[in-house]
């Protein structure tokens, strides 16, 4: 049975796949982040507290709905997240989405109003020892753990099918379709941030560490708030 959190339609505009997620989530300012925020956004908070996340990936399998997967796009991205409500609704905002892909930078800017930037990355995973470096940017280096069972802080930090974005003039926002993640503990993480900086944050500390599975999604249209 699917999640009632899951949006069911048979509309969607872009489909993709996921893999080689890591979320690295830790606490931060709440005044840091609010300041942040497009007009109409509220911070959501666990136990009190805001929360960033830092999440390299793998994307791949990305069609359209008249196009079979195209095998030229597949990318690495690295985006800095926080958790957000809109009239109640929980969604993520991204405060910036990179990837290595000069033609998913500009379709995701152009269509979808998404704050992508082009930075070198590269991402290898290999035999449970995972690596991914952006130079100037985000590094870290884990072993892929045994599999775990959510707790409420998990489901809080990934369990999100909504994500909030803005022109400079409108919000907007775009609902995704998936399955529950299937989440897997880290090891040995060891991580340099300085990507957190460069949208005045301090450095990521205490680290909340979970790899997922592979995942298929489809996004809906994105609707003008």
């Amino acid at each position: 049975m699917k999640s009632s959190n899951q949006i069911q339609s048979n509309r969607w505009v872009i489909a993709q796949r996921w893999s080689h997620v890591q979320f690295l989530s830790f606490r931060c300012d709440f005044e840091a982040i609010r300041d942040q925020l497009p007009s109409g956004l509220e911070l959501d908070l666990f136990d009190g507290s805001a929360w960033l996340s830092i999440v390299p990936f793998y994307m791949s399998h990305i069609r359209f709905p008249v196009t079979p997967a195209l095998p030229f796009i597949s990318l690495w991205e690295l985006n800095l997240r926080t958790y957000v409500t809109y009239r109640g609704r929980p969604g993520v905002l991204f405060l910036t989405l990179d990837t290595d892909s000069r033609l998913g930078q500009w379709i995701a800017t152009r269509v979808f109003h998404l704050p992508y930037r082009v930075r070198k990355m590269k991402g290898d995973v290999q035999a449970g020892r995972y690596s991914f470096a952006a130079p100037d940017s985000f590094s870290m280096e884990s072993e892929v753990g045994p599999s775990i069972a959510a707790d409420a802080l998990d489901r809080w930090l990934v369990e999100r099918y909504h994500l909030y974005t803005t022109d400079g003039t409108s919000l907007y926002r775009g609902d995704v379709a998936h399955e529950p993640w299937r989440l897997k503990q880290v090891a040995n993480l060891r991580w340099e941030d300085r990507l957190s900086p460069q949208f005045g944050f301090d450095p990521a500390n205490d680290l909340r560490a979970r790899y997922a599975e592979p995942i298929d999604v489809r996004f809906k249209p994105f609707v003008k708030l």
